[in-house]
């Protein structure tokens, strides 16, 4: 990215509510296929990630669409740094305005993980929280 970013602003109102992921590897476990379903931003969404590790670049490629705003596959790129991950993107929006964006997850155990949505549309200037996620595995079914 072309600039160093400011941290996120504090959190506005995201909304919040239960939601479901189920992540699923893919051809010969180099792929990662995941579903998610539940709040985002004031309503509820189904979305569908697709994550992979690029070993000519040596990091990890994502990208994501949702019922939203379906289409527009960016793709942020990232790796795995003191036990934890930040994918950056940078895109131009519908309205020409050059948007850089963070993905990060942290504080992963076996048991769950912590997730980030942070975006910029002003030249860095100031940080927006799009959405926060707290995941907690279910125990497995016998």
């Amino acid at each position: 990215m072309g600039c160093r970013l400011p941290l996120p602003v504090p959190r506005r109102e995201l909304g919040e509510g239960p939601g479901t992921l189920k992540a699923t590897k893919v051809l010969d476990s180099c792929v990662s296929i995941e579903f998610f379903e539940g709040p985002y931003q004031g309503e509820r969404i189904k979305g569908l990630g697709l994550r992979a590790f690029n070993p000519k670049l040596r990091c990890w490629e994502h990208t994501w669409t949702d019922t939203s705003s379906p289409g527009g596959f960016q793709v942020w790129r990232g790796r795995f740094e003191d036990g934890k991950i930040d994918l950056f993107g940078e895109w131009d929006d519908d309205s020409g305005q050059r948007v850089l964006s963070r993905l990060t997850w942290s504080a992963m155990t076996g048991s769950g993980a912590h997730w980030e949505s942070d975006s910029w549309r002003d030249g860095c200037a100031t940080c927006t929280s799009d959405c926060v996620i707290d995941f907690t595995r279910r125990p497995a079914s016998r």
